[in-house]
Parts: structure tokens; sequence; C-alpha cells
């Protein structure tokens, strides 16, 4: 029986301990990940309708936390699991620029309730738009393995990539806002 490797996550272990397969290995992380970022959809959708339960606000936030958490496993084994040499694949380029996006905006929402925001309704919006690219990767991965998805309007074969100039330019504009809220938060 052959179990396969994960490539960089988990070398194989000479006692005859199986392993799994890195595209196993990728499903489960992959769940875990998409799980806990709708969780977290669901929760900061009920913040911003200002219903449910009290502890909406904290669920909306540890299960985005914990879809962070994930997100790099899944991104690894993902790539341990493709054939081909990187990213060659213009769904593989829009599900890494999607995720990133996504894992960007949710430190954001995570930073901002550490630093005692509150829970407004544009905080609320900010989280479920990371959760709305992440599950949009998601949509589009399904399309990649499988040839199903439920996402028909998004274009499969363009690779939405700025310019060096205009990456560099909102790469320092995103420096400049941090290193502000930075100094306007200090205690």
């Amino acid at each position: 029986m052959d179990y396969g490797s994960v490539g960089i996550l988990w070398p194989r272990i000479s006692r005859g301990v199986p392993m799994i397969s890195a595209g196993t290995f990728h499903v489960i992380t992959t769940e875990l990940t998409v799980g806990t970022f709708a969780l977290s959809g669901v929760a900061f959708l009920l913040c911003a309708l200002n219903k449910g339960p009290s502890s909406r606000e904290s669920v909306a936030h540890w299960a985005l936390l914990a879809g962070l958490v994930a997100t790099p496993f899944a991104i690894i084994s993902g790539v341990n699991a493709t054939s081909g040499e990187g990213i060659d694949n213009p769904m593989l380029a829009n599900k890494l620029l999607l995720s990133m996006t996504s894992v960007g905006l949710a430190i954001g929402v995570l930073l901002r309730r550490m630093w005692g925001s509150t829970v407004d309704l544009r905080h609320s919006c900010v989280g479920m738009t990371s959760v709305a690219l992440m599950l949009t990767t998601a949509g589009i991965g399904g399309e990649y393995s499988r040839g199903e998805t439920l996402l028909l309007f998004i274009p499969k074969d363009t690779v939405m990539l700025f310019p060096l100039w205009a990456s560099i330019t909102i790469l320092a504009l995103g420096l400049l806002i941090f290193a502000k809220s930075a100094i306007q938060h200090r205690s």
C-alpha cells in the first residue's frame, strides 16, 4: 500500500509509519479552512444585523483566527498536491491572489479588534469580504480539481495582476496606513 508523501510538511519516517498523501492532507486542511471561514462569515453577518447571541463577536473573530492558522497548511499542501512545477495555470494564480487578499483583510480585522475597536457595520463587512474571497478561492479550487463550481461568472483564463509600479504604490500606501494606525492606537 503506497501512502505517498506530503513533501516538505511530513518527511517520511523510516520505521514504516504510514503517511497520508498530499492530496488527502490538502482536502483535510481545505475543509478546516473553509469551514472556519464560513462560520466566521455567518457570525459576522449576525454582527452586521445586530442579531443572535452575544457570543457572535467572539465566534466571528476566533473562527477567523482559526481559518488563518489553517490557511498556510492548505496552501502548502495544495502546492505539494498539484502536478507541475509551480503556478502554471491561471486558476492557481487567481487562487493565490484571492487567498492572500483574504488573509490580509482577515489580519486587518483581527488587529483592529485587538486594538479595541467596536464591531460595527464596516468592521463586519470587511470580515465578510475576507470570508467571501476565501470561499471564492475554494470554488476555484473545486473547478481546478474536479471541474465543478458554483462560480460560473468568474473568468477562468484571466489573471488579474497589477503592474510592478502599482504593486509598489499599494505596498507603500499599506505600510503608511499601518504606521499611522499604529501611532494613533499607542497606549
